[in-house]
């Protein structure tokens, strides 16, 4: 469906051009935030990731024949088997939080992430069936890696500029800039790969991508979260 395909990519690129537009962004990148909203970011950033290869290890779960061996390459490349370094994506998080003087609240901030999976998980289902949800998990998890591809550097640049954070400190995103423009690529082409496999119609697949980001993923995700950046602020 090179029509899905097609649509797909635009929604990314719409939202990326928006996450990188907005306030909170600009201000990221020109230093014009402040320490607190760094730290901010940052905390969101990894609850947001910390539990990434156990939704890329969803997504292996229901991986059509024909993209099953590059999602488990991803999942691998997460868990740092296929990593020169051995170092999971998980742990580069940890070192970045620790640059960053988030260790005190680290424990909250991977809490919250298990809550945040835990919620996903226990909610009522949106669809009808599970080839369905596991089509909103993909389109999700390749909008972040779609995403990064073109912003992980940008990123970077600013928090070593303007919170001083070492390079070695901020090799997640060093690493992401890299791997995703492959991963993203491949991320659409499962897309359409997964909707073929499993017999979904152009509408239904139309549906599920326009319910899944009908927000901006990332500007959600990174922005607006209140996770904690020192040890008294609220938990849940």
């Amino acid at each position: 469906m090179p029509e899905l395909r097609a649509l797909v990519e635009a929604v990314f690129i719409e939202q990326v051009e928006e996450f990188t537009a907005c306030a909170a962004f600009r201000r990221l990148e020109c230093g014009g935030a402040s320490t607190e909203d760094y730290h901010r970011f940052l905390a969101n950033l990894v609850r947001t990731h910390s539990r990434s290869p156990q939704l890329i290890a969803f997504l292996y779960s229901l991986a059509p024949p024909d993209a099953a061996e590059e999602i488990l390459h991803n999942l691998l490349e997460e868990l740092g088997i296929e990593e020169e370094s051995g170092e999971s994506h998980p742990a580069m998080l940890e070192d970045l939080a620790a640059a960053a003087g988030l260790s005190p609240v680290l424990a909250v901030l991977e809490r919250l992430a298990a809550n945040d999976l835990r919620d996903i998980v226990s909610a009522p289902l949106m669809y009808r069936t599970l080839k369905e949800v596991g089509l909103a998990a993909m389109c999700e998890i390749v909008a972040f890696e779609f995403m990064l591809s073109r912003c992980a550097s940008r990123i970077e640049r600013a928090l070593e500029a303007h919170l001083g954070l070492p390079p070695e400190a901020l090799r997640w995103f060093r690493h992401h800039a890299e791997v995703d423009i492959a991963h993203a690529e491949q991320g659409l082409e499962h897309i359409d790969t997964y909707v073929r496999y499993y017999g979904l119609t152009h509408d239904d697949a139309r549906g599920i991508v326009g319910l899944t980001l009908r927000e901006n993923v990332f500007v959600t995700r990174y922005f607006d979260q209140a996770s904690p950046v020192t040890p008294r602020s609220p938990d849940r």
